[in-house]
């Protein structure tokens, strides 16, 4: 299934080809906010996903009443 990129419309040809070749030499990925589609980094969706985890797991401790592990 082919996904359009709509925002490479207004562009030339040789503009639309220099992204996709940037595009598909990087490795990029999907993120979905409040239903619009950007492709970030894959390390920056790793980054995220760490931060998120972390996020979590901090508030579970507090939550629990445990110390906060200050590393």
């Amino acid at each position: 299934m082919a996904i359009a990129m709509t925002e490479l419309l207004n562009l030339s040809a040789e503009e639309q080809k220099y992204i996709l070749k940037r595009i598909s030499k990087d490795i990029y990925t999907p993120i979905d906010i409040d239903g619009q589609v950007y492709y970030i980094p894959s390390a920056v969706n790793d980054l995220i996903e760490r931060l998120f985890e972390k996020t979590v797991s901090l508030k579970t401790q507090l939550e629990d009443g445990l110390p906060n592990n200050t590393e």
